[in-house]
């Protein structure tokens, strides 16, 4: 199978649909050819996949921008060039919103809308909340945004929902006339993520994209409300001196949050191998890979109460779920966490198993690649 796969977010740090995209090519191995758009610097070939980059980078809004008029102008060709079975495209900011072929079947995988983030963000600044300058960017084009996603969804016709939760969002949104559909959660591959970890050194993980609709500042109300013992460490891209001036504004410094910004995997593994608990304090979320980390390392997950994380975890089985946005809350279940160990281990094992049952890479890949099989039957 020859897939054309449109991705800008692909080789850079933008949290979900990359690590997405790392790990499913990563588990189709030669099962499939693969020319993918996105990265940066020079075309290059590794293996079965080749990576055409389209654009020179910048900013995450402007670069959807460049690469959406660099696509309308590449894609004939492209196609032309690779012959592909399938064009997959990867949404959150509609990346062929303004390209459009007939060569070949086009599936859209969704990981979020545009209409879900606006939600999010919109939750995070009603707190007051530091936003960074792609979510200022989409409130301030909102009113041209949305229509857009409405026209863009008209057209589609095969779509690969990450989750139950984002399905629900845009059939009752934008009810596409779709011919197939699938929802196939995501994957992890799970070596190297054991659940006998070391001894836990009693902090509180973040990890992830330092965005205000991820509840961050949710989180750091909540650590003002725990002992001055318990620390808080918050890994991810974002703009890290802004957070680090609004924990200051809280009263809390470098002894009781520690922001590490981007770091390497492995230090991110050993975070998540000691950390005590794993915080999830997102105002929206569809399948994050955070929670699945946590999951694999057996660590109790502290996590919001919204549909994307309900479709993932059971309340007091393999999570403790809260009211999203409610730091007493939020404090309140990190506390019983961290109090009662016998609850931790068991709220750890739940999720390790249901880890590998429901997340496995294997799993993600074989069910991607028979729903691409399906699609192609159709067509």
């Amino acid at each position: 199978m020859k897939l054309l796969i449109a991705a800008p977010e692909y080789g850079r740090i933008w949290g979900g649909i990359g690590t997405y995209l790392g790990q499913l090519l990563q588990g189709m191995g030669s099962r499939a050819e693969v020319a993918i758009l996105g990265g940066t610097g020079k075309e290059s070939t590794v293996g079965s996949v080749t990576t055409v980059p389209l654009t020179d980078g910048g900013g995450v809004m402007m670069n959807y921008l460049k690469f959406q008029l660099a696509l309308r102008k590449r894609l004939p060709g492209l196609i032309r060039q690779h012959r592909p079975d399938l064009f997959i495209v990867h949404h959150a900011q509609m990346p062929d919103l303004l390209a459009s072929t007939n060569d070949c079947p086009v599936v859209v995988t969704t990981h979020t809308t545009i209409l879900g983030q606006s939600r999010g963000i919109q939750e995070a600044c009603l707190r007051r909340s530091p936003l960074d300058a792609s979510e200022r960017a989409t409130l301030a084009i909102l009113p041209a945004l949305l229509p857009a996603e409405i026209r863009y969804w008209s057209r589609v016709r095969h779509a690969l929902f990450v989750s139950g939760a984002v399905r629900n969002e845009v059939m009752a949104a934008y009810g596409p006339g779709l011919e197939t559909s699938a929802t196939i959660p995501n994957g992890l591959s799970l070596g190297g993520h054991s659940s006998a970890a070391p001894e836990s050194d009693g902090s509180i993980l973040f990890t992830g994209r330092l965005l205000g609709w991820k509840g961050l500042g949710v989180l750091l109300h909540a650590i003002k409300r725990l002992p001055d013992r318990q620390r808080l460490f918050v890994t991810g891209s974002g703009q890290v001196e802004t957070w680090r001036r609004y924990a200051a504004s809280l009263g809390l410094g470098p002894d009781r949050v520690t922001f590490l910004g981007v770091v390497p995997r492995e230090e991110l593994l050993e975070r998540l191998r000691r950390a005590s608990v794993v915080a999830v304090p997102s105002f929206m979320e569809s399948c994050p890979y955070s929670l699945i980390e946590a999951m694999a390392f057996g660590k109790p997950v502290v996590a919001s109460a919204v549909p994307g994380i309900m479709d993932m975890v059971e309340h007091e089985r393999s999570a403790l779920l809260v009211p999203p946005g409610n730091p007493d809350a939020l404090a309140s279940a990190l506390t019983r966490v961290l109090t009662d160990e016998s609850l931790g281990r068991r709220l750890g094992a739940a999720a390790a198993e249901l880890a590998r049952e429901r997340f496995s890479l294997a799993r993600m890949c074989d069910e991607t690649l028979q729903y691409f099989e399906r699609v192609l039957a159709a067509s």
